[in-house]
């Protein structure tokens, strides 16, 4: 799906919420269905892929249902997501998202009442305010309600907005799982339960590519989809040949017999993509923004294949892939920080994927964020996740690894996680363009924190603030900004 937006309780509501619908054009540039009605108006944008699954649009006894996203629920045939929602909404009520399987944003109007919500883990945006003219205001992006209302605020993860009865959270179901008692019959589960994943989000044919950074996470979900006897090609992105990414994803995709497409990309292309990078990322994170350039080259890429890839987003915070999670002393802490990362990554890693892949129109799946997938990763022993050895050396990921370890080259099954900006060789080369517009002089304690309580911490980041605040000059959208690294200001 794409893009939604809507307001009520405004006479002028149909023309704000056209206004607001083109600025998310690129989320849904082939269709666009707006229902009015004195004072509201709902509409929602939809690509040639998410036409096909119709058009995030769904009304029925005077009930409008606005759906941004993926479910699996079972449904009779040629039955829509949105008519699905909309089916589950007349069955439960307020309670309906509970009962939706997959990743979505959805928006319900009901008798003059608004219910805004958003999956458990917050793959898909949603945002929320006040319009400056009165009236209660929401949209897919942060972008299309600047001008529009001054104290947006976030549809968090795994809760409801209602406008009579304001925010609750809901208990998703959670699919029942079993941990197999040891470490070899556990990862056979994780495998078969992966592979299960990716064979839902093949099923409808509509995938055409798949993300391929060459490392751990993104190789296993190329080789899931060959082993499934799918043939789609595999899209990397760096800025030389040498890059780590690139040397590697060559390597997968030499392995798995798949076709490959690099694109290289130059300084003097990223210098010319930041300024709007940081408009499509809503961030001024330097971790997140970083990475964005990379994804945005990589979404350009993927534009010209296909409308919908498959990505391997969201296995470092199920199965403890970032480092800083070595320099935690004991299990219990690591389980905590772990725990935190996945409650962040709705508006860091995942706020990435979602702008810079609608930057260009195209949809993602994300086979490691299946709701059986979250469960049986939740259930694994940490001690499996992050290995200690007895020489010392910790291997993140470790039960993942051994998951797919017959499947895939031995460099790619040992290979230790970077960062997607180090891999595709883009840190150094934006910290020598950042050169170029913040003087190091200028970066000073004096202009470090921001009026929001943020602390700048490199002049990369204070260009990337600067940049920011050209787009989203109140401060209710800096306030919504994520911070990736958890240790942080």
């Amino acid at each position: 799906m794409a893009a939604i937006a809507g307001m009520i309780n405004r006479p002028d509501s149909r023309e704000t919420v056209d206004a607001m619908l083109r600025a998310l054009h690129h989320r849904g540039p082939d269709h666009c269905t707006v229902h009015s009605d004195g004072q509201i108006a709902l509409g929602a944008r939809a690509s040639r892929l998410s036409v096909a699954r119709g058009n995030g649009f769904a009304r029925t006894d005077g009930i409008t249902l606005l759906f941004d996203g993926e479910i699996y629920n079972p449904r009779p045939q040629n039955e829509s997501d949105a008519e699905v929602a909309l089916r589950l909404y007349r069955e439960y009520g307020r309670t309906f998202p509970a009962v939706l399987e997959g990743v979505f944003a959805c928006a319900v109007f009901d008798g003059g009442e608004l219910i805004l919500t958003r999956d458990p883990v917050g793959v898909r945006p949603l945002y929320r305010g006040n319009s400056l003219s009165g009236g209660l205001c929401f949209a897919s992006e942060m972008k299309a309600l600047v001008g529009v209302s001054r104290d947006v605020e976030e549809v968090l993860p795994g809760t409801t907005y209602s406008s009579r009865h304001g925010v609750a959270g809901y208990v998703a179901q959670t699919p029942r799982v079993s941990i197999p008692p040891t470490p070899a019959a556990t990862a056979d589960a994780l495998h078969d339960c992966l592979m299960r994943a990716v064979e839902r989000r093949l099923a409808d044919h509509a995938v055409g590519a798949c993300l391929l950074s060459g490392g751990l996470d993104s190789s296993i979900i190329a080789a899931a989809v060959k082993a499934l006897g799918v043939d789609m090609p595999l899209l990397t992105v760096g800025v030389d040949e040498n890059a780590p990414d690139v040397e590697n994803a060559r390597i997968v995709a030499q392995h798995l017999g798949m076709k490959h497409e690099v694109r290289l990309f130059t300084a003097d292309e990223i210098d010319a993509l930041l300024p709007q990078a940081v408009r499509n990322m809503e961030s001024f994170d330097e971790d997140c923004v970083s990475g964005a350039v990379s994804n945005l080259f990589a979404s350009e890429l993927a534009a010209k294949t296909t409308g919908c890839i498959l990505s391997g987003e969201g296995a470092d915070e199920l199965f403890g892939g970032y480092h800083l999670l070595k320099d935690i002393a004991n299990a219990d802490a690591q389980l905590k920080m772990m725990k935190r990362l996945v409650e962040i990554a709705y508006n860091t890693a995942l706020q990435r994927l979602d702008r810079a892949m609608m930057a260009n129109g195209v949809n993602y799946r994300t086979p490691f964020l299946d709701p059986q997938v979250v469960a049986f990763a939740a259930h694994i022993p940490v001690e499996w996740k992050i290995r200690h050895r007895d020489t010392g050396e910790i291997i993140e990921k470790w039960i993942l690894r051994e998951a797919f370890a017959n499947m895939l080259p031995e460099t790619i099954y040992k290979r230790i996680k970077l960062r997607f900006s180090r891999g595709t060789g883009t840190d150094d080369l934006m910290d020598h363009i950042a050169a170029a517009h913040i003087d190091p002089e200028e970066f000073t304690d004096n202009n470090r924190a921001t009026p929001e309580g943020y602390v700048l911490n490199t002049p990369k980041e204070l260009w990337y603030y600067r940049l920011f605040k050209q787009h989203f000059p109140d401060p209710c959208f800096e306030r919504l900004v994520g911070r990736w690294d958890p240790n942080k200001n």
